[in-house]
């Protein structure tokens, strides 16, 4: 079942969803070959600032 599906479906039955997907420069810091070890240390700097940055947004949405 793909994303969409479920995220409607829980809907459906009342819950409130949000999705956090990587951002661009997240997607382009895992580079090409999502396996090379040498990303892990630029790739894990994206997706923590990409969190902080959701945070703010997402506290309203946790409460």
């Amino acid at each position: 079942m793909d994303l969409a599906t479920q995220v409607e479906e829980l809907r459906a039955r009342g819950s409130k969803v949000e999705t956090a997907l990587p951002a661009s420069d997240s997607m382009e810091a895992f580079g090409v070959n999502m396996m090379d070890l040498a990303m892990r240390p630029p790739a894990a700097r994206a997706g923590y600032n990409q969190g902080m940055a959701l945070g703010e947004r997402l506290t309203g949405f946790w409460r």
